[in-house]
């Protein structure tokens, strides 16, 4: 389909996003939406408004790309029209594991048969860590809750073998976060048992040392604060090297363009950043030339917080702040009125998936999106039905 000189292919997701946007809005349309729900729904609608108002005014690619990142909300409108059991909290669970399941089936087949490595399976690194995350925490919250001890222990080994052969170090770090809002909420429950403090912690032990052991070559940052002094250039550099490179560029572009920023673009032209490269030769002069962003290709975002501030500004950067502190708000009181895994299961996920944004740019058609735009569905309906974790 030709729109505005570009081409958008509708593929049968689209058309199921649509339907499920189109059921959802129905379904709440017909039963109200609780006021309580308002912050959330109105910083989501303003973000997505201002994302795609400035999409329009660059092109009609921007705006093809950022209307990908925008209909993934349809999800969330779907776990907010439709989730409300904490059965229904374990039906999304099933289907997760189970995604996760074939991704680890599909990337364990890769990392024997390549030879070892960061395994992308069918999804992308990020994606499936960030995605084998959220079983992954829903198993621990069941082993707190007790009675489902198979399932919990299903969920972890699903989830800890996507974690590490993913490798993610900004999922391994909403992890963290994560396994520390589940062991804080089940702690002022008074329910927290050394018992569960120790599997959390040979859990989280385990997935490090898998990470690590598969990263290894990807922290030279860590060699050149801690280590020897460099012998050489560039002896340390390693992915997060360039990742410091490409902040500092998406900086100096916030800085040229506080207010409104470049306008959403997913991937920035070169026009948008071309000029801050010889800057950024000189401020990491001891980095390899192929770690900064080409001249003459798109420039590719690496993290979804400074993404939002240099294409969105600050005005988009107040919205998604905004945003998270409304579902943030919302995972808090999903605590305080559900039960066992209901209770924590939101909040945790909430966190991890903050923790995993600042490892991959917001994009349409990525695990990442999807599963942010879900997880805010899942805890903003669940901090809405007081007997959400009771059935």
């Amino acid at each position: 389909m030709s729109i505005g000189g570009t081409t958008a292919s509708i593929v049968p997701a689209d058309i199921a996003l649509i339907a499920l946007a189109l059921v959802a809005v129905v379904a709440i349309a017909r039963r109200g939406l609780e006021r309580a729900a308002w912050p959330a729904a109105i910083s989501a609608a303003l973000f997505c408004l201002w994302l795609l108002a400035t999409a329009a005014a660059n092109s009609a690619t921007a705006f093809v790309s950022g209307a990908k990142v925008v209909e993934l909300t349809a999800l969330a409108l779907g776990a907010l029209a439709f989730l409300r059991l904490r059965a229904h909290l374990d039906a999304l669970a099933d289907v997760l594991i189970l995604f996760t399941l074939v991704a680890d089936v599909v990337g364990l087949v890769k990392f024997v048969t390549g030879g070892g490595g960061r395994q992308a399976s069918f999804l992308g690194e990020h994606d499936f860590a960030a995605l084998a995350t959220l079983p992954l925490l829903y198993g621990l919250a069941l082993l707190y809750a007790r009675g489902r001890d198979r399932r919990a222990w299903l969920a972890i080994a699903v989830g800890g073998l996507g974690c590490v052969l993913g490798a993610a170090l900004a999922s391994l770090l909403g992890l963290y976060i994560g396994a520390v809002v589940l062991l804080v909420l089940h702690a002022l429950t008074r329910r927290l048992t050394l018992r569960d403090i120790a599997a959390t912690l040979a859990v989280v032990v385990a997935v490090t040392g898998g990470t690590l052991a598969i990263r290894s070559g990807d922290l030279g940052f860590l060699q050149s604060w801690f280590g020897k002094p460099a012998s050489r250039p560039g002896q340390y550099a390693s992915s997060w090297s360039q990742r410091l490179i490409y902040t500092y560029v998406g900086g100096r572009i916030f800085i040229a363009n506080p207010l409104l920023g470049t306008g959403w673009w997913g991937d920035l032209p070169p026009k948008e950043f071309d000029a801050y490269l010889p800057a950024a030769r000189r401020r990491f002069a001891d980095q390899p030339a192929r770690y900064f962003p080409p001249p003459d290709k798109p420039f590719i975002p690496q993290q979804t917080y400074d993404e939002v501030l240099y294409e969105l500004g600050a005005i988009g950067g107040v919205l998604f702040l905004a945003l998270i502190v409304s579902v943030g708000d919302a995972a808090a009181r999903a605590a305080r009125r559900a039960r066992g895994a209901a209770a924590s299961v939101p909040a945790a996920w909430f966190a991890a998936s903050l923790g995993a944004l600042a490892g991959e740019g917001l994009f349409g058609g990525t695990a990442l999106a999807a599963t942010f735009w879900l997880i805010t569905g899942v805890v903003v309906a669940l901090s809405l039905r007081p007997g959400a974790g009771e059935a």
